[in-house]
């Protein structure tokens, strides 16, 4: 492959010798090839790739990299690999020696997978696809997505614990490293190329311009200065915000907004972009112009760099070609390396080259002269090169940690996230152990991180060898960048050897030193004193301690780890420990710190410090003191003790005591008590915050815990009376302790300091049960860690049932982010999962029974808070169960020899005459200085003194005999029996009950002694009762009490009725004589009243029985709300309160008019179905109806109005001035943003019908006009409103009546049309509904700028936005709406709808109704409207939305009639509404039967069938008994007029002819096809009929119900679905289908009119034989509206997005892929790159979609952050998300990462609230939360 065939090269051009091919083949041979050539190649090419536009005032560049990578790129690849390289590169994929490690390298956002199982620590993470070919899949994984940078660790050993190979990379393992591709000549060109390219790319990607006077060495490249060959090129940084960047290239720049968003968002992508091309001089000037420009700093910004200009370069335009191909040429470079291993060998050799300008040490150190886009190609080129192979990783870990100090301090001085820097490299060498380990034995990089962190980022803030952080936020931004040293510190300990060697030993200790110079001078910091006088003048810096502290204390933690592992380790840490802790002058060797002076309690004497806390520095960090605690804990068990150490330490002259080690914390914990007490209350909020942070979850482990474990090692070392003696004179209680101190009390008043008092014996007893009872901790008793979680968990439990969620954010993470799987084994052993119930629900862990007994209410993590609520609820549960009410102290673990002699303190002499001293006060009803509490913590104190001498672990523990020196039963006994404890009488009870069992084990003769039962006492006298017996006893005596007093009362009454009755005997004769003789009359006189109405009823009955025949009686049985059989108006309660002056009101013409606020909005819920509704939008309508006066409501809105003009203007949500102002209903706080009228119900504005039917009214039916006049009329009618120049004359019913030859008087007609004098409406009425109407163009209007043809709802007549049309409109797609959401909801017509729903149909109705007598009349569109329906002119049937249709005709027609001003004609329940309904039931039925597929049925039918399900012809019988002619009929109109049927007559007509044809069969004989058609066909027919009608009739019935205010009758089904015959009875309709199909009737007429339109007679053919477009078919059975399907397992949902490019950029993938739920459309959410325009405002792709989608509001699920977000108009929020995890919780952000699965319920919930409307409504309830952050949701 060496040799080359000159004949094969293709020819250069011909004004060329030859091509660069050629020549380095020509070189090659000769020997005089070098990378410069290629170089040149390079600079000299790379220029005519690049291109630039000059646009107005913008610029546009682009590189065309297809060209240049087929022009140079390709031609370098055929020089390397000879000339087939796409065959060579195609035989080294089959070879297949990629590599075993995946190294795969992650973008911003892409998803990722670790094992919880498996992973050696959770930095340890797979790609999408090794994930879905890994075992892990099916262990317990967790998700996350990628900041970018890092890369896929599968194949790599030390990352995991099994399963290290996806099937994928597993193959290759078997593959050779060798190959016969890559031979030795190759491997040659390969090395000159790769340094040519590695040279080309170091000299060209920096920013500076350098880089601009390299490229214009050459001869030939530009004109020089004057030429227009120079850019101003704007780089990104991290402290400047979009919108100060924006604002500077509009002001500077002269950009408009538009192209400031485009170059921004492409700064933001690229890290820089071209904004201006011209001469040198114009360049330079606008980088001048942009650099001193002071941009205004925002409030947002905590950065000083944001100060600084913005960073700008002038470079040649062939120097940023250069850049960009170099650009290219490293993105391809790494694809290259990835191909197998010889490559990646010999680029790792080239960078190894210490003298090359490309070699690593300088590549890692220029990094931070790039920008964004160069970055990450370099940190990408060297995963790919490096990291795939140990050894190549090896040598980058060691150069990197070399360096690593001045990368750091690089990345400090930089402005560029973490993830775009050279430092984050560190995550993918520290965390391999083999690596970490060899860098800290042999590059001392331990010691080179801490040594780096302490000059780098605390050495500034050292003042008197301790640090004091400056309050300037200069400060804190700089040291979070210097906080990532600290991250890289963890993980090179994350995982610690098994065995330490000497080497590592030794740079291990280098590091501790290092560690310990750290922690020296953190010792005391933000040391605070006591303010007095005055408050402190500004609040100290506190959280940079903090934050030091949090990031510090996970190493610290790995370090006392690591030294527990090794005894020469540990043993040289302690040392080094002590001497640091003895070199260290805060409180034990401060000026006067060792001053000592005696204090005596009980006849004990101790040397105590002085050092007073009142006065002297105090301070929270004692990190030294903790270290020492920590190392301690693990002496024991390597064989060590303090005594040995000691006795080692001395001879060094370093002596640390025991009051030394915990002077320290007894100070801070002085100063928490006295802060308890009230004492520091001038020393600010900041204090506060510090010692939450102490006790919070983040920083106790390292603070409380330690300290605690610091006084527990002080207990074990001194003497026990001593040790209590320093703990009372630090507490300033030695007073308190001494016999005398109430006498002394006596002398002086109760003031603020004796409460005070009070509270720090409170704080000293409650440290004393801490440091006695709080000793789950390894190393302090005989337990494990697991033991440690397992007594937290079952506290918290002891607060409340916890989520999985809240519990984990509780408990502290000791493991480095490992401890899920130990959380859980503990979990299950202590706790019981209950699982969620309903959609809202978390699965709770409740604590088992048994564990209660462990509770203990002094817990120390618990705050006041959790302990009051654990108390309050132990106590609870033990008087349910009946049991003393009390909370005994637990069991105590045993104590590790090292800590055994702590029990002592519970025997000692200061400790029992605490206890008496305490007992004796409360016992004293003088005493001052009693308190209950003080009682309970030393009962609590005895407690364990008790359980101590019972578990037997301690043979020195004799508290028996000392509690009977002291006479402690005695006193406890006289504390039972005391009136002033009556709280805690339970306690002493129980605390009795356990030292007499505690009397009955050590001297069983003493406990059977002196008393003989157990109630008995020494004294003889009985025990008291416990609460719960005291309160039976208690409840018993006030029975008895309330029996007495009841039987004396009435007693009383008795006798006063008894005397009453003597004195007036004379009245009780009289009235008994009465009530003999007039007990018979008085029945008879009731009899005739009560049956006279009856009678009267029934005699009028029988008369319109007699009248009428049996059409009464049909009415009786079914009330109808329409036709013949009308059931007559009855009034109603019309009587309301309004809302706001609580006043009293009802609805009447004269009083003043009364309005219900009501929500308007655009809407596509029920056309979203693709195909039927593109584009259209509708209007819906919600009200609470919660009734107010017009008057109050204006009052109302005008103030609500300002508001929430003001809040627009503050929020900059204003996308439009159309919308209407949105207010909040004042009652129940609904969103509105209009109001409706509330009128009476219609049937009562009609005089004389008001409560009659018009059948009986009238008398007969024959005074009214039929069915087929009516079709007359309205066919007359059309034509006259249609003729051209129409006179208003012309279409009065006179008129009317004479052009359509109707027989029939006027009056008849005007019967018929129910023609009433107008209703006198109060003139605001009219005012309301104009509004409204005004509303609604507003609504229709703000739809507009992406709406082409908006026109109606449906299909038919456009309606315009100022018609009265819109109103009806409005009317009809609120009620369909509703009709498909009470579909969903599974509820019948019967059912009781909510109050929203049935006043807001009623209202609406009425209103239209209403409005229609005095609307202004559009008589083009009713003519329009007429000519479609009854005169077949326009659309065919097939396209009607008949429902809309029957309300426009019911609303927006009859009205023209009249001329006059005097009358109208009120829709509500006429026999013409009645006919309208027939016309347009009539018209459903015929597009139901033309529509209707036998065959799709029939197959539907027999899958039924082969499920198992019973399927039987309903209506067969029913087809089978009507008469003959009418099924001929029926079979008649099917043959005519089925499209199906037809379709496929036609297409075997054709294929009959076809075959006729080849037979050569004349034409003249041809066969016509038969349809087929039987009685089976024509029952299926009418099954289908009937059930297609289904929408159509519950909407009409809905829609007069509200109408006509007939009541739906009781036959209606409450639980299964509406029936098509009792719909057809309400509406007066014949559910008889066979009548439809009689030709004698004018049915069958009408019908065949609607089926003959030209347009469904043509549509067979269409269809089927392809010539021309057929019609889009509106079904009659509106498709059920659904969201989008989701994939079940989250993981495959955010897979299906990880490849999908943004739409503007196919380089960059999208970063926040947000799916429309709507419709699926995945969309690249809340990103500047992707901002189209609506109406004159750039918005984000998501509100633009939204406004499309959904008629502005939208539902988006944001998939890599597992969120789901409501938009509305400029509105939006955050709800919960339809994913959950195992636990029935929701992982918004994906935090937890835990495995999530859709939950129907969620996603249902979310469904039904858009199904509803109510998602706008959800988006103001949640945006009226004042904690909600202010986002601009128009740019998402």
């Amino acid at each position: 492959m060496d040799l080359f065939d000159m004949d094969d090269v293709v020819g250069g051009p011909p004004d060329e010798c030859s091509t660069p091919l050629k020549e380095w083949r020509l070189k090659l041979q000769a020997g005089t090839l070098t990378r410069n050539d290629f170089i040149e190649f390079f600079k000299k090419e790379s220029p005519k790739y690049f291109d630039y536009q000059n646009e107005l005032d913008t610029v546009k560049c682009m590189f065309k990299e297809a060209l240049a990578k087929e022009e140079i790129i390709d031609v370098l690849v055929e020089f390397m690999l000879g000339d087939n390289p796409k065959s060579a590169l195609e035989k080294l994929r089959l070879e297949g020696n990629t590599a075993t490690v995946c190294g795969k390298v992650f973008k911003n956002g892409e998803p990722t997978y670790s094992c919880r199982e498996c992973g050696m620590d959770p930095t340890c993470v797979l790609c999408v696809n090794c994930f879905k070919r890994s075992a892990h899949r099916f262990h317990k994984y967790k998700m996350s997505t990628s900041g970018g940078g890092g890369c896929c660790d599968c194949g790599d050993n030390e990352a995991w614990k099994k399963d290290h190979y996806c099937h994928l990379h597993l193959d290759n393992r078997k593959n050779p490293l060798e190959s016969k591709i890559i031979t030795e000549a190759v491997l040659e060109r390969s090395e000159i190329c790769f340094s040519a390219i590695l040279s080309f790319c170091v000299n060209y990607l920096e920013i500076e311009p350098n880089a601009s006077l390299q490229c214009l060495d050459g001869e030939d490249m530009g004109l020089g200065l004057d030429g227009a060959n120079y850019c101003t090129v704007l780089y990104n940084d991290e402290s400047h915000t979009f919108d100060q960047v924006i604002q500077t290239l509009t002001k500077i720049a002269k950009c408009r907004h538009k192209e400031a968003m485009e170059i921004v968002a492409a700064i933001d992508r690229e890290g820089r972009a071209v904004v201006k091309c011209d001469t040198f001089k114009s360049c330079n000037d606008l980088k001048t112009a942009i650099e001193n420009q002071m941009i205004p700093a925002t409030g947002l910004l905590a950065n000083p760099r944001n100060r600084e200009s913005l960073r700008t370069s002038v470079l040649h335009i062939n120097s940023v070609a250069c850049q960009q191909f170099a650009l290219q040429l490293l993105s391809w470079f790494q694809e290259f390396l990835v191909r197998h291993y010889l490559f990646r060998k010999t680029f790792s050799e080239l960078v190894q080259r210490k003298q090359e300008s490309f070699c690593i040490r300088h590549i890692l150190e220029y990094d931070v002269k790039l920008w964004k886009t160069a970055r990450t190609c370099w940190h990408r080129l060297l995963i790919s090169g490096m990291l795939m192979e140990y050894d190549n990783k090896m040598v980058l870990a060691q150069e990197f940690s070399r360096r690593y100090a001045t990368i750091v301090e690089d990345f400090i001085n930089d402005d560029h996230d973490h993830a775009f820097s050279i430092v984050s490299l560190s995550v993918q060498l520290f965390t391999v152990p083999s690596i970490a380990h060899r860098l800290i034995a042999m590059e001392g990089i331990f010691d080179k991180l801490l040594h780096t962190f302490y000059y780098v980022a605390i050495e500034k803030f050292i003042l008197n060898r301790t640090l004091h952080f400056s309050k300037n936020i200069a400060s804190l931004t700089f040291f979070k960048r210097a906080n990532y040293i600290l991250y890289d510190l963890r993980y090179l300990l994350s995982l610690k050897p098994d065995v330490l060697s000497s080497e590592l030993r030794t740079g291990f200790l280098e590091g501790c030193k290092a560690l310990m110079r750290v922690l020296n001078v953190m010792q005391g910091m933000e040391s605070i004193t006591r303010q007095t006088g005055q408050h402190m003048d500004y609040e100290p810096e506190w959280e940079c301690a903090f934050n030091l502290h949090i990031k510090l204390a996970t190493t610290i933690s790995q370090v006392i780890e690591w030294a527990s592992t090794d005894k020469m380790l540990l043993h040289k840490l302690y040392k080094m420990t002590v001497r640091a802790l003895v070199s260290n002058n805060f409180i034990v060797g401060a000026a006067g710190g060792d001053e000592v002076e005696a204090r005596s309690v009980a006849g004990h004497v101790a040397s105590c410090l002085v050092y007073d806390v009142l006065v002297r520095p105090v301070s929270i960090h004692l990190p030294l003191t903790r270290f020492y605690a920590g190392i301690y804990l693990h002496l024991e068990a390597h064989g060590l003790s303090y005594d040995s150490l000691v006795a080692e330490t001395e001879v060094l002259n370093i002596k640390l005591t025991p009051r030394e080690i915990i002077e320290p914390v007894l100070c801070t914990h002085a100063m928490i008590a006295q802060v308890a007490a009230g004492m520091w209350r001038r020393n600010g909020y900041s204090l506060l915050h510090q010692l939450y942070f102490y006790r919070n979850v983040r920083c106790r482990v390292e603070m409380l815990d330690r300290d605690i474990v610091c006084l527990q090692i002080g207990a074990s070392l001194m003497e026990s009376n001593e040790f209590l003696i320093h703990a009372l004179n630090k507490f300033n209680l030695i007073g308190w302790a001494q016999p005398n101190y109430e006498t002394l009390l006596a002398e002086s008043s109760v003031d603020e300091e004796f409460m005070r008092q009070l509270s720090m014996i409170d704080e000293f007893l409650e440290l004393l049960i801490v440091i006695i009872g709080e000793r789950w901790m390894p190393g302090v008793s005989l337990v494990s860690e697991e033991d440690r979680l397992r007594k937290e968990i079952i506290q918290l439990l002891c607060i409340k049932s916890y989520s999985h969620s809240e519990l984990s954010r509780a408990l502290p993470d000791t493991t480095g982010g490992n401890s899920d799987s130990v959380f859980e084994d503990v979990i299950n052993t202590v706790a019981t999962f209950k699982k969620p119930v309903g959609a809202d629900r978390k699965g709770v862990y409740v604590l088992k029974e048994s564990l209660y007994d462990e509770f203990n209410v002094y817990f120390y993590h618990y705050t006041k808070e959790d302990k009051s609520k654990a108390e309050e609820l132990q106590r609870e549960r033990r008087k349910s169960k009946k049991e003393l009410v009390c909370c005994p102290p637990p069991m105590l673990p045993q104590l590790t020899p090292a800590f055994t002699s702590m029990a002592n303190i519970l025997q000692c002499n200061v400790f029992l005459t605490i206890c008496t001293l305490t007992m004796d006060r409360a016992l004293d009803i003088r005493s001052r200085c009693f308190s209950e509490s003080h009682v309970q913590k030393i009962l609590h104190l005895l407690g364990f003194a008790i359980q101590e001498e019972l578990s037997e672990h301690y043979p020195f523990l004799s508290f028996y005999e000392r509690a009977q020196q002291y006479g402690i039963l005695d006193k406890l006994e006289e504390l039972a029996r005391c009136p002033r404890l009556e709280a805690h009488r339970d306690f002493v009870l129980w605390t009795i009950k356990r030292f007499k069992d505690m009397q009955a084990k050590q001297a069983p003769a003493a406990a059977a002694g002196p008393s003989g039962s157990q109630r008995q006492s020494m004294g003889g006298e009985e025990l008291p009762l416990t609460s719960e017996e005291q309160a039976r006893k208690e409840k018993e005596t006030r029975a008895k009490l309330a029996a007495e007093r009841r039987a004396k009362l009435m007693a009383q009454m008795k006798s006063a009725q008894n005397s009453f009755m003597k004195s007036n005997a004379e009245m009780f004769a009289n009235s008994d004589l009465e009530q003999s003789s007039g007990s018979g009359a008085s029945s008879y006189r009731t009899a005739p009243t009560m049956g006279g109405s009856a009678m009267e009823w029934e005699d009028i009955s029988d008369d319109s029985l007699e009248e009428q025949g049996a059409a009464a009686l049909a009415i009786k049985q079914n009330p109808a709300c329409l036709g013949p059989n009308r059931a007559p108006y009855q009034a109603q309660e019309n009587s309301f309160k309004c809302i706001l002056c609580f006043e009293n009101c009802s609805i009447n013409p004269d009083g003043p008019p009364l309005v219900s606020s009501a929500f308007v909005q655009t809407s596509r819920v029920i056309l979203t179905t693709p195909g039927h509704y593109d584009g259209k939008s509708g209007m819906h309508v919600s009200c609470c109806g919660h009734v107010m006066h017009y008057k109050c409501w204006q009052e109302y809105y005008s103030n609500e109005e300002s508001k929430e003009q003001r809040r627009h203007h503050r929020n900059r949500l204003a996308l439009s001035h159309g919308h209407n102002v949105e207010f909040h209903c004042p009652y129940c706080r609904a969103l509105s943003n209009i109001v409706l009228p509330v009128s009476e119900p219609l049937g009562g504005l009609i005089p004389g019908h008001a409560a009659v039917p018009p059948a009986v009214g009238g008398g007969s039916s024959e005074n009214y006009l039929p069915l087929d006049c009516f079709v007359e009329i309205m066919r007359t009618l059309a034509g006259e409103l249609a003729a051209p120049a129409a006179d208003s004359t012309m279409w009065q019913y006179p008129s009317v009546l004479r052009k359509s030859n109707v027989i029939g008087d006027v009056a008849q007609f005007e019967r018929s049309v129910q023609l009433i004098e107008k209703p006198q409406l109060h003139p605001t009425c009219t005012d309301v509904m104009s509004s409204f109407n005004k509303a609604l163009q507003n609504a229709m209007l703000s739809q507009q700028p992406n709406a082409a043809a908006e026109g109606g709802v449906g299909v038919g007549v456009g309606v315009e936005s100022d018609s009265p049309y819109l109103v009806f409109d409005t009317c009809s797609y609120t009620l369909e709406s509703l009709e498909i959401y009470m579909f969903t909801m599974r509820k019948p017509l019967k059912v009781e709808m909510p109050m929203r729903h049935q006043t807001c149909t009623t209202n609406l109705v009425r209103a239209c109704s209403l409005y229609s007598c005095w609307a202004p009349h559009r008589p083009e569109l009713a003519a329009k409207l007429l000519d479609t329906i009854f005169n077949q002119k326009g659309t065919s049937v097939l396209e009607w939305d008949c429902f809309r249709m029957l309300v426009q005709l019911n609303f927006g027609v009859l009205n023209l009639m009249l001329r006059e001003s005097e009358h109208a004609f009120l829709p509500s329940g006429s026999m013409f509404d009645f006919y309208m309904l027939q016309t347009m039931f009539l018209a459903n039925v015929t597009k139901a039967v033309i529509c209707f597929d036998v065959e799709k049925e029939l197959a539907k039918r027999r899958a039924k069938e082969e499920a198992g399900a019973q399927t039987e012809f309903s209506q067969l019988a029913y087809v089978e008994q009507l008469p003959s002619k009418i099924q001929e009929n029926m079979v008649a109109f099917y043959r005519s007029y089925n499209v199906p049927a037809r379709m496929r007559q036609l297409v075997q007509q054709k294929k009959l002819a076809e075959s006729e044809e080849k037979q050569n069969q004349s034409p003249n004989q041809e066969q016509t096809v038969v349809i087929p058609c039987e009685l089976q066909h024509l029952a299926l027919m009418l099954e289908h009929v009937r059930y297609q009608m289904g929408s159509f009739l519950r909407c009409a019935c809905l829609f007069y119900r509200c109408m006509t205010d007939v009541e739906f009758p009781d036959t209606f089904p409450l639980e299964q679905p509406d029936r098509f015959d009792l719909m057809c009875q309400y509406l007066g309709l014949d559910a008889d289908m066979g009548v439809y199909f009689d030709m004698e009737t004018v049915f069958a007429t009408m019908m065949h009119n609607f089926a003959s339109h030209p347009h469904v007679l043509r549509q067979a053919e269409q269809c089927s034989l392809g010539y021309g477009d057929p019609v889009e078919v509106l079904p009659c059975l509106r498709p059920l509206p659904a969201l989008k399907k989701l994939f079940d397992d989250y993981s495959d949902l955010i897979n299906s997005v990880s490849d999908i490019f943004c739409p503007n950029n196919e380089r960059e993938e999208m970063k926040t892929p947000t799916m429309c739920l709507i419709c699926g459309e995945v969309l690249c959410g809340q990103s500047y790159c992707c901002q189209p325009e609506l109406g004159n405002m750039s918005v984000g792709a998501c509100t633009h979609h939204a406004h499309s989608c959904g008629a502005e509001v939208g539902i988006f699920l944001r998939i890599r952050d597992c969120q789901v977000v409501y938009l509305g108009r400029g509105k939006g929020c955050y709800v919960q998300p339809p994913y959950l995890d195992e636990y029935g919780e929701t992982d918004q952000g994906l935090r937890r990462g835990n495995p999530l699965r859709l939950s129907q319920y969620a996603y249902r919930r979310i469904f039904m609230q858009w199904l509803g409307h109510k998602l706008h409504e959800e988006i103001a309830r949640l945006n009226d939360n004042a904690n909600v952050a202010v986002t601009q949701w128009h740019h998402m």
